[in-house]
């Protein structure tokens, strides 16, 4: 089963993982578009844990996962770019990932400087395919169009909906990324502010 779900809170993220593994689906994949992929199982009370973190080479990221696999943990979901890893205890022992509040926090400063990039990227790519939008009533008032009359016309009028929607489409997507990252990073700040 395929799930799309937005958080910009790792611990709601992860008690939501704990309710579905509850009701008895396991996550066995997630991608960076927000979709969970989650295998039937045995319900069960998991503990899941998040940490976001990339890392420039493989070498790196296979240290990571040993670190963590030395630790008691199992990496159920992620990837050397993918930012966001998702951890299962191998048992009941280990209840978090981060050995006290500074390593926790980390990760928060790691969210937050990447929200912050990509943020500022999708802003200037708006801005930049703003330019277009300059004659918005041109886009249905070329003349061609209006001089058709009867099933003619409707059909002018569906093609350059469409033509329409492929030009605001772009901005909007960039729009919602932003604000999204923006979200993420503003709560990243928050959490990091109060656990000083």
């Amino acid at each position: 089963m395929k799930k799309f779900r937005v958080f910009v809170d790792m611990e709601k993220e992860e008690n939501y993982l704990k309710e579905m593994s509850e009701k008895g689906w396991r996550l066995a994949k997630y991608n960076s578009w927000n979709i969970y992929t989650f295998e039937k199982s045995t319900p069960t009370s998991s503990n899941y844990k998040i940490d976001y973190q990339t890392f420039r080479n493989k070498t790196s990221y296979v240290d990571y996962l040993t670190l963590f696999e030395d630790s008691g943990w199992s990496h159920i979901s992620g990837s050397q770019n993918s930012g966001f890893h998702f951890f299962l205890p191998k048992n009941n022992q280990n209840l978090n990932i981060f050995s006290d509040i500074k390593s926790s926090n980390e990760r928060y400063k790691r969210l937050y400087q990447q929200a912050t990039f990509y943020s500022v990227l999708f802003i200037i790519n708006l801005f930049i395919l703003k330019l277009n939008f300059s004659d918005i009533p041109s886009w249905y008032l070329a003349s061609p169009a209006w001089e058709q009359s009867g099933l003619q016309i409707i059909g002018q009028v569906l093609v350059k909906t469409f033509f329409v929607v492929l030009r605001v489409a772009p901005p909007l997507f960039l729009l919602l990324c932003s604000l999204y990252y923006i979200k993420i990073g503003t709560r990243a700040k928050k959490i990091l502010k109060n656990d000083i």
